[in-house]
């Protein structure tokens, strides 16, 4: 277990400074556009992701981790291994190049249509027409990335990250300076943005998959097939588990993406009934979705990480009826998820409408960073919690109870955010996520050990006491509302309160280094 344990561990860290570099540098081009766009053209862009969202659910997403699960659970000889592995891959790029140069025909043509009847706002043509041409290369990366993600090396898909995120910035930034251009032009080139670090990308985990399966297999005879017919029989078998599962797997998650699709089209809408003109809607929208819920979900790239590494092993485990490696992996994941989740709760609750006026110069992103707070604790165990169903196999649930939690957010919006407004919205989505965690707590119960003082006391207690003295201090300095001081400020009494927090939980032992191990 050791082994795999680092691979895990090592996978994470990758993954989570990657994603931590592309969020660091998201947040610092979300600034950027939002002065090129305004706020309503950074609502219309933030629109087009839904019809992304779905149409990579059908051709990336479940393709993606059935590829990792089907690598991951995959035991035999390292020849053996390699030859199965390589026909899973060739045969998930296949149907994954089908599906989204289909969709990219499908969306570009149909463009008109999808924006003002599915989307509402017909100004979001033209973008879909570019955004749909990223489809072939974002499918490809995502079935590269499955396998490796299977094979638990991380790097490669860390370094996809980082090359995307730095390739869609420098275009972007680079063709908005050189041409001056400002708002439907300057949205055009960050839709174009995406498909050159997309199609970067790409190219990329081609170059590694290349490496990976030619560089030590050139020469060696071993890797041949040496009974064709018997090779036939094995490759429907792995065809037939493969379209199986991604159907299962893309099924699933497309009725997750249409309803996280509906669920983001119905603010914008919703608003609209409550009172909110068409332009202050559209920017509700965009300072929600473009600013405050990117920041609050900054720190899920650990969780996130985690839980992508944490499919393939929790797979490959239950392939080898390990047990005690299933519960390992659950408590680990479970106890480092609740102590993030509690860390940025504190800070955001201490420090959210800070953070919204100092970084963005909004104070409406501030009040919706320190209402969406609460999410955290909740959002990043689901996180884990989901990535181990999946794991297990038991995909269905994972769909129920996130179809529950979306319901109810969309509840919240037909019947409430007419009422009530934004903040209806905001407690819709804490109710929601705290129902679809504690769906796969109760489901997983059977796995969970989690001694209620070291996973939930002396870490509540401590921030209770170290952000509540903290904040009187920094409420009693003399600071100025704007500039890069009160920012340096703000950073060191957050780096102050996760120091301290991370003491106590080393000296309480409720974190130890044998996890890490």
């Amino acid at each position: 277990m050791k082994k795999l344990q680092n691979k895990l561990i090592e996978g994470t860290l990758l993954l989570t400074i990657a994603g931590f570099a592309t969020r660091i540098i998201g947040f610092i081009y979300r600034i950027f556009l939002s002065d090129i766009l305004g706020v309503k053209l950074l609502g219309i862009y933030q629109l087009v992701f839904p019809v992304y969202g779905i149409c990579f659910t059908i051709y990336g997403a479940g393709i993606q981790t059935a590829i990792s699960q089907l690598v991951a659970s995959n035991i035999g000889s390292p020849a053996q291994k390699q030859k199965k592995d390589l026909t899973i891959l060739k045969y998930g790029l296949f149907i994954s190049a089908l599906l989204s140069c289909t969709l990219t025909c499908t969306v570009h043509f149909f463009a008109n249509p999808i924006a003002s009847q599915l989307l509402l706002e017909p100004t979001c043509a033209p973008y879909l027409k570019i955004l749909c041409f990223l489809f072939p290369f974002c499918g490809a990366s995502a079935c590269i990335n499955g396998y490796f993600y299977g094979i638990k090396e991380a790097k490669v898909p860390a370094i996809t990250q980082i090359i995307e995120q730095l390739v869609r910035v420098a275009s972007v930034v680079i063709l908005c300076l050189s041409l001056s251009a400002t708002g439907e032009m300057g949205c055009r080139f960050a839709v174009i943005g995406l498909i050159c670090g997309e199609a970067a990308s790409c190219f990329y985990n081609c170059f590694k998959l290349y490496q990976s399966f030619y560089g030590h297999t050139k020469n060696n005879a071993s890797f041949l097939p040496k009974k064709k017919q018997q090779t036939f029989s094995k490759r429907d078998k792995i065809i037939s588990q493969l379209i199986f599962l991604a159907f299962t797997l893309t099924t699933t998650k497309l009725v997750i993406s249409i309803l996280h699709s509906v669920e983001s089209i119905f603010i914008p809408a919703a608003l609209k009934k409550f009172g909110c003109s068409a332009q202050d809607a559209l920017s509700i929208y965009g300072i929600l979705s473009g600013i405050a819920l990117p920041f609050i979900l900054f720190p899920s790239s650990i969780t996130n990480s985690f839980s992508v590494m944490l499919l393939p092993a929790i797979a490959q485990a239950q392939a080898e009826h390990a047990e005690h490696k299933i519960r390992n992996y659950i408590t680990l994941s479970g106890k480092y998820s609740l102590f993030i989740g509690y860390l940025f709760t504190c800070l955001f609750l201490l420090f959210g409408k800070d953070f919204g006026m100092l970084i963005f110069h909004s104070e409406d992103a501030g009040v919706y960073i320190y209402a969406l707070s609460w999410l955290c604790p909740f959002l990043y165990l689901s996180t884990t919690f989901t990535s181990i169903i999946n794991g297990l196999g038991k995909t269905q649930l994972t769909f129920f109870a996130t179809a529950i939690s979306l319901f109810i957010k969309i509840y919240f919006l037909i019947f409430l955010v007419p009422l009530y407004g934004i903040q209806a919205y905001l407690v819709g989505s804490l109710i929601s996520q705290i129902i679809m965690t504690l769906f796969e707590g109760f489901y997983l119960r059977h796995y969970i050990s989690f001694p209620v003082g070291s996973f939930f006391f002396i870490p509540c207690c401590c921030l209770l006491l170290l952000g509540g003295l903290l904040k009187k201090l920094y409420l009693a300095l003399p600071i100025p509302k704007a500039g890069i001081f009160p920012l340096l400020l703000l950073g060191t009494f957050c780096l102050i309160i996760c120091l301290g927090y991370l003491f106590v939980l080393g000296r309480a032992k409720c974190i130890d280094r044998k996890d890490f191990c």
